[in-house]
This record gives C-alpha cells, sequence and structure tokens, in this order.
C-alpha cells in the first residue's frame, strides 16, 4: 500500500479549486435569477424579460417579485415553493391560463397578490389554499367564468377582491365567505369587492348576507335583469347604505358610471340602486294588444312555486314539555328549519396561549315543524295560540341534565324586549336540542297561524346567538355546494308540434357529487338516471331530458333539482306543446295576401318580466327562434321573411313565454302569383304598409331601416341583410 505523497501547497491548489467549482455550478442563498434585476436582497424584478415560466434560484428570503409583463402561461404548484417570507407578488399582464391546485401553498406571509391581465378561466377550491395572510387579491381582467364557493374560505384576513373585466355570469351564494361554522353561520372578512364589467343579469339572495364587514359594492357594467329575483337586493341596499358605489367617470352623466338595468324594457338604462322594491316584479308575458283581435285562451299547465329550500335537509330538532299557569301540559317534538340568513353577525377573535379562537354572534330566525296528534292539538292550542300576536320569550335556567344529552329548564320573562309588560302566562319549558346551540339564553317562539294546520304547528324561533369557533382545528368544516350551470345563452322556454321531441338540458356540479331529480308537468318527481315505461321521458345521469312523441297533456313545467341536503338549486323549464293545425278561426293577428318576391315584417313584441323568449312556428311547421334561410328573427322578436314563394303561404304562430306563462298570436299569409317589387311591415293595426320600389328597392343597399327595429340584429348573429327601407314611421 502506498502513502501519498502530495505536499502541502499542491493540496491546498486542489481545495481551492474544488471551492471555485462547487461555487461557479451551485447556487447560493445570494442568488439572483438571470434576466432579473436584485437591487436589495429582499426584492426581484423581472418586468418586460420574455419570461415563459417563473424564474428559479429565487432566494428565500425575499419579501417583494414583481413578474409581471412576461409571457408565462402556468403557475405549477412548485414554482413558488420555499417563499415563506414573500408579502408580494406581482404576475400582471401576462398569458397565465392555468393555476394548479395549491400554487401558493407555501405563501404564508404573502398580502398582496396580483395577477390582472391574464387568462384564468376559473378559480377552484384550492387555487389560492395557504394564502393566510392575504390581504389583497387582483384577478381582474381574465377569463373567469367560474368561482368555486369554496375558493376563499380560510383566507380570514382577506379584505379587496378585484374581479372586473372577467366574463362571470353566475355566482353562488357562499362566493365570498371566508369563515363558516357548520354551514350555518357564514361570515366574510372582505371589505371591498369588484364585480363590474362581467356578464351577470342576476346575483343570488344571500351572496352578501354574510359581509358584515363590506364597505364598497361596485356592479357597473353588468346587463342586470330587474325582475323578482333582485328584489331582495332593493331591501339589502335600503339596509346597507353607502355601500353600493358608482365608478367616477367624467365621461358620464353626472361624472359617475353607476349600475343599471338591462331589462325588462321599462326600466332599461334606469340605475339599479334607487329602483323601488315594488319595480322587481316577475309577470306572465303578454303580446301587445294592438296586435291581437282577440285573446287566445291556452292551457299552461300548473304553476306552483319551488324553492331550493325545499330539497335542503332540516338543521336539527327540538323537543319542548309544556306547563302554564293552570298546570297543563303538554309536549312538542319539532323539525329545525335552516334559517335562510343571519342577521347582525359579527366576529370577535378571542387570542390565547395557543389557543385562538373566534365568537360569533347573530340573530337568527328560523322555524320549527312540528307534527302532533289530533287528541293533542286543543291543549297545545290552548297554550300557544296566546303567542300568535306577540312572542313567548324564555329565559335560560338550570341545566337538568348533561348526559346523554343537555336538557335546560327555561321560564317565561315577564317584560318584552323593549322593557313593556306583555302577555303573561307563567308558561315553563323543558327543552332539549340539536344542535345543542339552538339552546340559547333567551329564546322566543311565536305560533305562525297563517301556515298552522290540524296536524302540523309551525312555530317561529329567533334567538341572538353566541357560538365559539375553535381556531386551532387543521380540519375543514364539513362542506356541501351544488348549483345549476346558467349563462346567457341557456333556454329554458321550449315550443314543439304534437308528436315531436324536446331535449331540456340541465348541468349540475357540486360537492360532494350532487343528486338529480325532476319534477314533471303532472307533479311527479323522478329522480336521474330516469326511463318512463313507455320510454317518451327519458333522462341521462348528467342532466338531460328527452321527451318524444309530445302531446298536450306534456305542456308546462319542467323543474330541475340538484341537492345534496344541504344544499339545492332549482331550474325551471317551460314547455308548450301545440296542435300543427290551425284553422282560420285561430287567427287572431293579421290576415293578408301578398305577391310572390316579396319582403314581410311581422312584430311581436310583448311585455313581461323576465323578458319573454319568442319562436315562431311557421307554415312548414318548422319552429324557429333564431334566423335560417330566408327567415330572419330579431332580437326584439320580430320575424322577417325575406322573399315571399308560395312556400310561405299559411299561418304564422308567435309564441312568447317566461316561467310564468306564454301568449300566442296567430297571423295568416296568402301569397298570390303576382310578383313585385315591394316591401310589407305588418304595422301596429296588423295591416300592411307598402313601400314602393322607387324608395330604396334593393334588400342588400347599406342603409339604416332596421335600426329603427329596437334590438334590431339578428339573433343568430349573421350581418343584417335587410337594411334598406326608409320610412317616416319606425318599424314596429
Amino acid at each position: 500500500m502506498r502513502v501519498c505523497g502530495c505536499s502541502a501547497p499542491n493540496l491546498r491548489r486542489f481545495l481551492l479549486r474544488a471551492l471555485l467549482f462547487l461555487a461557479a455550478v451551485l447556487p447560493t442563498s445570494g442568488d439572483c435569477p438571470r434576466s432579473c434585476a436584485c437591487n436589495v436582497p429582499t426584492e426581484v424584478h423581472c418586468t418586460f424579460r420574455y419570461l415563459t415560466a417563473i424564474p428559479d434560484h429565487i432566494q428565500p428570503a425575499v419579501e417583494r417579485i414583481n413578474l409581471g409583463y412576461n409571457s408565462i402561461t402556468v403557475l405549477r404548484e412548485n414554482d413558488l415553493s420555499g417563499l415563506g417570507n414573500l408579502e408580494l407578488l406581482m404576475l400582471h399582464s401576462n398569458t397565465i391560463h392555468s393555476i394548479d391546485d395549491r400554487a401558493f401553498q407555501d405563501l404564508k406571509s404573502l398580502q398582496v397578490l396580483k395577477v390582472s391581465f391574464n387568462k384564468v378561466k376559473e378559480i377552484r377550491k384550492e387555487t389560492f389554499k395557504g394564502l393566510d395572510s392575504l390581504l389583497r387579491l387582483h384577478i381582474d381582467h381574465n377569463n373567469i367564468e367560474f368561482i368555486s364557493p369554496e375558493a376563499f374560505y380560510g383566507l380570514t384576513r382577506l379584505q379587496f377582491v378585484h374581479l372586473e373585466g372577467n366574463h362571470l355570469q353566475q355566482l353562488h351564494p357562499d362566493t365570498f365567505i371566508t369563515l363558516r361554522h357548520n354551514q350555518v353561520f357564514k361570515i366574510s372578512s372582505i371589505r371591498n369587492i369588484y364585480l363590474s364589467d362581467n356578464l351577470l343579469t342576476t346575483l343570488p339572495e344571500g351572496i352578501f348576507s354574510g359581509c358584515s364587514q363590506l364597505e364598497n359594492l361596485f356592479l357597473h357594467g353588468n346587463p342586470w335583469t330587474c325582475d323578482c329575483r333582485m328584489k331582495w337586493f332593493s331591501v339589502w341596499v335600503q339596509r346597507n347604505t353607502g355601500v353600493l358605489k358608482c365608478k367616477r367617470d367624467r365621461r358620464y352623466p353626472r361624472g359617475q358610471l353607476c349600475p343599471v338595468c338591462e331589462s325588462p324594457a321599462p326600466y332599461h338604462n334606469r340605475p339599479l340602486s334607487p329602483l323601488p322594491g315594488d319595480a322587481f316584479t316577475c309577470t306572465k308575458p303578454w303580446i301587445q294588444p294592438h296586435l291581437k283581435k282577440k285573446n287566445i285562451s291556452l292551457d299552461e299547465g300548473d304553476y306552483t312555486p319551488v324553492s331550493p329550500k325545499d330539497f335542503i335537509a332540516p338543521l336539527g330538532s327540538i323537543q319542548l314539555k309544556l306547563t302554564d299557569q293552570l298546570h297543563s301540559d303538554a309536549s312538542l317534538s319539532c323539525t329545525v328549519q335552516r334559517p335562510s340568513a343571519l342577521e347582525n353577525l359579527t366576529q370577535t377573535l378571542e387570542e390565547g396561549e395557543g389557543n385562538n379562537a373566534t365568537m360569533l354572534t347573530a340573530s337568527i330566525s328560523t322555524y320549527l315543524v312540528c307534527n302532533i296528534d289530533h287528541e293533542h292539538i286543543q291543549q297545545l292550542w290552548q297554550m300557544l295560540a296566546t303567542y300568535s300576536d306577540s312572542p313567548l320569550r324564555l329565559e335560560r335556567g338550570l341545566m337538568l341534565t348533561r348526559s346523554p344529552e343537555m336538557v335546560y329548564r327555561y321560564s317565561q320573562m315577564k317584560k318584552t324586549n323593549e322593557g313593556e309588560e306583555g302577555i303573561y302566562t307563567n308558561i315553563e319549558a323543558e327543552i332539549k336540542a340539536s344542535p345543542a346551540w339552538l339552546m340559547q339564553g333567551e329564546v322566543s317562539f311565536q305560533l305562525d297561524r297563517t301556515t298552522t294546520t290540524f296536524s302540523t304547528l309551525h312555530i317561529k324561533y329567533e334567538s341572538v346567538v353566541n357560538l365559539r369557533v375553535e381556531n386551532t382545528s387543521p380540519k375543514r368544516d364539513r362542506y356541501s355546494w351544488t348549483m345549476i350551470k346558467r349563462d346567457n345563452k341557456t333556454q329554458t322556454e321550449y315550443t314543439v308540434l304534437t308528436g315531436g321531441v324536446v331535449q331540456l338540458s340541465c348541468q349540475i356540479q357540486g360537492e360532494p357529487k350532487p343528486l338529480l331529480e325532476w319534477i314533471l308537468p303532472d307533479g311527479s318527481k323522478v329522480r336521474a338516471p330516469f326511463s318512463s315505461d313507455d320510454r317518451r321521458i327519458i333522462i341521462t345521469a348528467e342532466g338531460k331530458l328527452t321527451l318524444r312523441g309530445a302531446d298536450a297533456s306534456d305542456t308546462g313545467l319542467y323543474r330541475c333539482i340538484t341537492t345534496n341536503y344541504l344544499d339545492a338549486d332549482v331550474l325551471v323549464f317551460r314547455v308548450a306543446v301545440l296542435s300543427p293545425d290551425v284553422e282560420e278561426s285561430d287567427v287572431n293577428g293579421a290576415q293578408l295576401s301578398q305577391p310572390l318576391g316579396e319582403n314581410l315584417f311581422f312584430d311581436c313584441s310583448s311585455s313581461g318580466s323576465p323578458e319573454a323568449s319568442v319562436q315562431w312556428i311557421l307554415p312548414d311547421h318548422s319552429v324557429v327562434g333564431s334566423s335560417h334561410g330566408n327567415r330572419k328573427v330579431y332580437d326584439n322578436g320580430t320575424l322577417l321573411v325575406n322573399g315571399l314563394t308560395a312556400r310561405d303561404s299559411g299561418f304564422y304562430r308567435c309564441l312568447v313565454s317566461n316561467h310564468l306563462g306564454f301568449d300566442l298570436l296567430v297571423s295568416q299569409v296568402t301569397v298570390t302569383g303576382e310578383t313585385s317589387e315591394r316591401v310589407t311591415v305588418l304595422d301596429s293595426e296588423g295591416s300592411g304598409l307598402e313601400m314602393e320600389d322607387k324608395v330604396y328597392l334593393s334588400l342588400t343597399e347599406n342603409t339604416d331601416t332596421l335600426n329603427e327595429i329596437p334590438s334590431s340584429s339578428p339573433s343568430d348573429g349573421t350581418s343584417q341583410e335587410s337594411r334598406t327601407i326608409t320610412s317616416d314611421r319606425p318599424y314596429p
């Protein structure tokens, strides 16, 4: 064995070279990513560097990163790992179209995230997971179409959400919730919400009920439908004065841009907030009376409102044993309905040594549904009927038992909330409830006479609930949600002739996977997948209902219901089945005789809220709601038949419909063998208005005739081909 006889100087030179090599190939904590500038150790600036991905070798100590104005397309799960000190991240003006789940999970200190002006399409449940310190989120001017109702959950410090300039058409009621308990107590820390310049037509009731700290809400630039679905919003605006804001802009009247109604027509361009509550209504559509000689009686089917609440499991149960001053006693066992919303919801953070908690306080109001035997109703009625005009107020006393379930004794309070003497019959009660927080220090019960029957009592329950929620648990509160997809192209009104086929599409989503059910016009409820005995009705597991061999009995409402029992949604479809045969006695509109080659406009303007969909049944028995061939249907329902032929003789039926009903206009046209170079427009009296060839002959010349028709672009988005006739009076 030989022993190396290396001299000390040689060994030192070898070690020095090795260290220099390692220094060249291994990054150090002080390195700055290539193509970036790091003027101070805590900042990285990489703007305008043509980057296509997050650069490597970002030092863990960095606090501010600017990656704006690059070409980054995707954020991967580990792209930002190890940056626990990062407080500001700028990713604006890239081409990011996808963000992996948990891509930000290591950014525990991040306070500001800017992903503006990118191409993100959706925000999922875990897109922002881990951003525990986030205060401001800028994700405006993307292509966002969907936001999971769990997207902001857990971001309890979030105060600013900028969603302006996206493609949102629908939001879940829980979208902005950041803290939740028992799927009842829902609260948001958000103070500023920007939803302007999206495609929203309505908002779900309760979407801001948990936003007790909301200071600024921007909604301008959306095509709002001001009907009964937004009635709640008028009440909310009045209760939350000054929260709904307008954008300051000198280009607009009074120097500001406010949210306005797109429809219905009477409120077009009217500001959303000053409208009184009674303006937000839903009405059956009616074709304008001057277009009809008579009304046609139609079987529309039964309309019974169905609420998503009808398909949600009760909150819990409550048992009461009551006695009064006459020593009468009675017992009640009731289910507790889920409250639709909480009022005056507040949260207070309680900090302790390693045991932080949040104290939730809210005014809760809900209903008890109590089934009773006929022999007990008289005794219960004598005790409770007194408390139908004013509530029975009880105060909690001793705990009677703790295990297996808590039971408390309650005694009647003599004074009302205003300190006045109320009705007093010395009622005492033993109460057991699940969940236990229903047994608060003070509770009140009030009989609802309007809904109570001989077999069922409906009792209003009210209390101020104080609930302590531990913040130390790493587990998420169990949460269920579901939603039926709606957008501006969702068709909910259909017309079919006897013997025809109609398909209704109901796209559902949710977690856990929800059930899908349909309520048919005869009142029967079926669960998907389903096939009727005669196979006329087939429902797929994906939610598509196909009706074959339609007949008059199939006319009515088809309700699609999605539920997982803690959340539910309902979408209503209306189907009208008409006979293919029309008699002259059915005509209630115009009757004309027109030459070959003439161009003919049919007016079918109507009123109703929501605005009615319009479908035409033509002489060849085709049903059209959009332009096809020589027929064009405009957004306001006007039908243009371009160049009449012999096949265009017959009956033209216009059916206008919404979920509340429909109306029908029947006109008759006879096409003669003569040729003409005129255009006829059915005027408001149903007669023909003739315009000679010498005015403007060709229907392909570029003039502005149809601009006089409201919403005059063809409904299929094709170019306007008939714009040649000018007149002193507008088209219908």
